[in-house]
């Protein structure tokens, strides 16, 4: 029987296929008494293991209500963004990066099982660690497979793959969102990402975008920095939390 639906919570299809177990998504990124307990129930109700809320940080009554409702804090959502159009046109770089190809997808999928640490799937140790590790091998193969738009990738004579970095456009917008980026440990603050930063830009402007927006851990230092000297400057900010059943 196909799960029950809620005004407060969404079964998430594909996370809980991938996971093995059911696992459902707030709708709001505020709480209210009323509506915390309803999500509670409803998860219950629903055979639920593990309930995520993007939380708005602002809301003091939501920060209070997740901690006495057992919600257990995560990570923290960081969104940037860059305009591209004039005058930020000339960080638009000529870049060293190629485009991905089938036969880069092992030595890709090895980077991407080391390179998310500061994701909430590691931070959370309910999520298996092998398990989560998968779950970035199987989103660069499926980006490379056709999922993204663009997926590029950084080599040094005959060393093959250091890094990727996935694109896609929302031509509805001509906006472009950046997806996962990764660098194998070994060659990290070496200048790879700086050319696969300058890699998409090259590409989202070569297609029309207008604005670049991209979604890193508040804990990943590095990676805001490496954000930041391209020009992307802080959107947003949000709240992750699980509650385990």
């Amino acid at each position: 029987m196909a799960p029950d639906t809620s005004a407060e919570c969404s079964l998430l299809e594909w996370d809980s296929s991938f996971f093995g177990f059911p696992i459902a998504q707030a709708a709001s990124q505020t709480l209210s008494e009323g509506s915390g307990r309803a999500m509670l129930e409803w998860s219950q109700a629903n055979s639920v293991r593990c309930l995520y809320l993007l939380a708005d940080p602002n809301s003091t009554q939501t920060a209070g209500l997740a901690h006495r409702l057992d919600f257990k804090f995560v990570d923290v959502r960081v969104q940037l963004s860059l305009e591209i159009g004039a005058p930020n046109a000339s960080k638009v770089q000529e870049s060293r990066a190629r485009t991905a190809r089938e036969p880069d997808i092992p030595v890709l999928q090895a980077i991407a099982r080391g390179a998310h640490q500061d994701s909430r799937f590691f931070f959370d140790t309910n999520f298996p660690r092998a398990r989560a590790e998968d779950l970035f091998a199987t989103w660069i193969a499926k980006d490379c497979a056709g999922r993204a738009d663009k997926v590029l990738t950084v080599e040094r004579g005959s060393s093959g793959p250091l890094g990727y970095i996935t694109c896609n456009l929302s031509k509805d917008s001509n906006t472009g969102r950046i997806g996962l980026v990764g660098v194998a440990s070994e060659f990290r603050g070496k200048g790879v990402g700086k050319t696969l930063i300058c890699g998409a830009l090259q590409w989202f402007w070569s297609v029309g975008a207008q604005k670049i927006a991209v979604v890193t851990q508040m804990r990943n230092v590095a990676a805001q920095r490496l954000y930041q000297r391209a020009g992307f400057r802080t959107e947003s900010v949000r709240v992750w939390y699980h509650r385990w059943f």
